[in-house]
């Protein structure tokens, strides 16, 4: 065993390293403005250019699906979202391959690549998310550290993904991965340009 230094695991996030409930509030209400802002430059993006979006999210539960329909003039541009949270309906839903969930696990840039493919399949979307990760407050099984996430998004016929690991606790976890997703999506939108 190594001598990696690992933050601690706490069941509640205003607990984490600390922090102030007012401290803890702040940094929240960051989270939440950073991720709506994100939201809603891909909304105006992809109604400029006539696109279309569909999710597939696990450890963000339908945070990034939510964060777009929370405003006005989603319903133009944002086909679908599916929350794939266990590893039978990523393959049921999504066509994630067992043999890929075998050698790679569900928390793999192969899972969320063949995510993205699986909803971009179903839904015919021009533009596909996925999030798969640990939010935490516990490690994955395999000893992943909780934070660790994988982005993927289908774009042009191109499948491209992302790893991230993101500190604090579950939920801050959750909602820089759904902004880092949005953030993602516009990055491949403005490449394309």
């Amino acid at each position: 065993m190594g001598t990696e230094q690992r933050r601690p695991k706490q069941t509640n996030d205003s607990l984490w390293e600390g922090q102030s409930s007012q401290a803890w509030d702040r940094q929240e209400a960051v989270e939440r403005e950073s991720l709506h802002q994100a939201a809603e430059q891909l909304i105006k993006v992809l109604k400029q250019q006539g696109l279309h979006i569909s999710t597939a999210e696990s450890c963000t539960g339908g945070m990034v699906a939510s964060a777009l329909v929370d405003l006005s003039g989603a319903s133009d541009v944002f086909e679908e979202g599916y929350v794939t949270y266990s590893n039978s309906v990523k393959q049921k839903l999504l066509g994630v391959q067992q043999k890929t969930l075998d050698r790679y696990t569900a928390v793999s840039s192969q899972t969320a690549a063949e995510m993205a493919e699986g909803v971009h399949n179903r839904t015919g979307a021009d533009l596909t998310l996925s999030v798969t990760g640990y939010a935490g407050p516990e490690d994955g099984e395999d000893g992943t550290p909780a934070g660790t996430v994988y982005i993927g998004t289908w774009y042009g016929g191109e499948i491209q993904t992302r790893h991230y690991r993101f500190d604090g606790g579950r939920n801050s976890c959750r909602r820089q991965a759904a902004q880092a997703a949005v953030t993602f999506a516009l990055e491949r939108m403005e490449q394309s340009e």
